[in-house]
């Protein structure tokens, strides 16, 4: 999705009204805080029905597969349902005819450090059923992974009367997550798979003030490391829950560390990346390219993404300007102002 250099509408702070599902949560817009609905049609294991192999729940939109061996990919099918209301809400009465709006699926595995979306309408957006089939491969991801629906605009506008966002990429509305439980991690790590390790134990990682690191010393195996030094602020991390104040809390320092390494890995693909053929160093740096083309140069195609990645951090004028779309890129992919007030609120009604 196409972001604007400028900063977005969510760096800048915002009442909290609430009338119904409409909810503007430290965003200066109107927000649709769960108007989107998630509703799963079939799960199936290797192209088999899900059968007595897991265990569902529907209610709590929660499936868990801890139990069931021997599988490799999970297939979900199911849609996003978006209610006139929501559009309603969120779009101002002269955009009601053709809103501008994008539908997104976002999928979220904390443990791989992996979030990737699948665009299921463009603009205009209007209300109904949006259907989806996803897929998630056993080998790639661990822990939990989690579903959930966004919706963003896709233009911009001129400022208005109305409350309702201007700026290319604002988020408007989201949707309750399903959360699919694919196992009880332990500290194996992996591909950006964290290693959970004790700093002050290795001179090859660093001092003790530090809950995360990523390692390139290896640039085709890029290693993660959480400080066992930091006992609560793990077992935080580790937290497996999809509502209460942990997973908030887990949910924040995660969009924390993932800017960070997000962050690194770009720079470290313009700087491995051939600026005459796009060609990058290493497989990983190709997810990567795949997964920020979009934001960072939308008018380009993934070849030329990477050509003008690896150009631009080779040019002194062009450096900073880099630096800044890397920045709105990495900040587009978390919702750290909803996190952020998701658990001021859960701190609030705990108190009460």
């Amino acid at each position: 999705m196409a972001v604007s250099e400028e900063d977005t509408e969510e760096d800048r702070d915002g009442e909290e009204i609430q009338t119904g599902s409409l909810v503007t949560q430290s965003l200066p817009h109107s927000f649709g805080r769960h108007a989107l609905t998630v509703k799963i049609a079939e799960i199936r294991l290797d192209g088999d029905k899900l059968g007595d192999r897991g265990e569902i729940n529907r209610d709590d939109q929660f499936l868990s597969l801890v139990d069931a061996t021997g599988w490799a990919t999970l297939e979900i099918e199911g849609c996003v349902d978006v209610e006139f209301e929501t559009i309603r809400d969120v779009f101002p009465p002269e955009e009601y005819d053709e809103p501008p709006g994008r539908l997104a699926l976002v999928k979220t595995n904390r443990l791989a450090i992996s979030r990737s979306r699948d665009i299921l309408t463009e603009a205009p957006l209007v209300e109904g059923e949006f259907q989806f089939e996803m897929q998630i491969s056993r080998d790639d991801f661990r822990g939990t992974v989690t579903i959930e629906p966004y919706l963003v605009r896709s233009a911009s506008r001129e400022d208005g009367a109305s409350n309702c966002a201007t700026k290319v990429g604002s988020r408007l509305a989201d949707g309750e997550p399903w959360i699919v439980r694919l196992d009880n991690p332990s500290d194996g790590g992996g591909l950006l798979m964290p290693r959970i390790e004790d700093f002050s134990d290795t001179d090859r990682l660093p001092d003790d003030n530090h809950i995360h690191y990523l390692s390139l010393d290896e640039p085709r195996n890029p290693q993660l490391y959480l400080n066992r030094g930091h006992p609560q602020v793990v077992n935080v991390l580790n937290n497996e829950g999809g509502r209460g104040g942990s997973p908030r809390l887990r949910d924040l320092l995660y969009d924390y560390i993932e800017h960070s390494v997000w962050t690194q890995l770009l720079l470290q693909t313009a700087r491995d990346t051939d600026p005459d053929t796009g060609e990058t160093a290493h497989h990983w740096q190709d997810d990567v390219v795949e997964i920020f083309a979009d934001d960072l140069y939308p008018e380009l195609n993934e070849k030329m993404t990477a050509v003008q990645l690896a150009t631009d951090i080779r040019s002194i004028e062009d450096l900073p300007s880099l630096v800044g779309k890397i920045e709105q890129a990495v900040h587009q992919r978390y919702d750290i102002p909803a996190d952020t007030t998701k658990l001021i609120e859960e701190a609030i009604q705990n108190g009460n």
